[in-house]
C-alpha cells in the first residue's frame, strides 16, 4: 500500500444491513466533484434513477454505461468480458471522475486489470475513481447494486437479474490490481464490505 494511502479502518457503526450503510468514502468523491463542477463523471453502472439524479446535479455532465447489463448480455451468448471494452471506447482524459461501483467483483483479474488500463486513459490527471468490493466471506451469491440515499446512505439491492460470477479478493490483490492508481483513502465495514478512493497520479 503507498505510504500516502489511508490505512482501512474497522468502524464501530455504520455496518451495512438490509437498509444500506452510510458510505465512509462517497462523501470524499462528491466533494472532489464539487470542486469540478465543469467536470464529466462515468458511472459504469447498474443503472439506477436515484445515482443519475444524485450526480448529474453535481457535475457538468453525467455519462452512464451500464456493464453490468452488457456482461449479462455477453454472457448469455457465450462470449467473454472482452467484448464490453467497446462500450469504453472514450478519448484519452474525458472524466474528471469514475465510479466503479462493484464492477470488480464480477471480473476474472485479466479483466480486472483491462478496466483498470482503460480507466487510467480516460481518467484526466488527478481524477478521482471509486469502488466498492464485497466481503470477502459475504453469505449471498446473488449479485447486488447500490442505491444512493440521503445523508450519503447507500442502500444496497439485491439484482438477481445481474447472473454474473463473483470473484472474492483480499485487499492486498484488489490493491495490487489498481496499483496505477493512488490510494487515497479505504474503509471496511465489519461486514468486510470495502470501500475505496483512488486518484490517477
Amino acid at each position: 500500500m503507498p505510504r500516502s494511502a489511508e490505512p482501512l479502518l474497522r468502524p464501530n457503526h455504520s455496518d451495512p444491513d438490509e437498509g444500506g450503510y452510510t458510505s465512509r468514502i462517497l462523501p470524499l468523491f462528491v466533494k472532489f466533484l464539487e470542486d469540478h463542477p465543469e467536470g464529466h463523471l462515468l458511472d459504469v453502472g447498474p443503472v439506477c434513477g436515484e445515482n443519475i439524479r444524485f450526480f448529474a446535479s453535481r457535475v457538468a455532465k453525467l455519462y452512464v454505461c451500464d456493464l453490468f447489463q452488457r456482461l449479462c448480455q455477453e454472457k448469455s451468448k457465450g462470449r467473454s468480458a472482452s467484448h464490453v471494452w467497446p462500450d469504453l471506447n472514450y478519448p484519452v482524459g474525458s472524466f474528471e471522475a469514475i465510479q466503479l461501483w462493484n464492477l470488480g467483483d464480477h471480473l476474472e483479474d485479466r479483466d480486472f486489470t483491462r478496466l483498470v488500463e482503460l480507466c487510467i486513459l480516460m481518467l484526466k490527471p488527478k481524477g478521482m475513481l471509486m469502488l466498492v468490493a464485497r466481503g470477502e466471506h459475504e453469505d449471498s451469491a446473488c449479485s447486488s447494486c447500490f442505491a444512493i440515499g440521503d445523508g450519503f446512505r447507500l442502500l444496497v439491492r439485491a439484482r438477481p437479474d445481474l447472473d454474473l460470477p463473483l470473484h472474492h479478493r483480499h485487499n492486498r490483490d484488489l490493491i495490487s490490481v489498481l496499483s496505477p492508481f493512488k490510494l487515497v483513502k479505504s474503509f471496511i465495514y465489519r461486514s468486510g464490505l470495502r470501500e475505496f478512493l483512488f486518484q490517477h497520479p
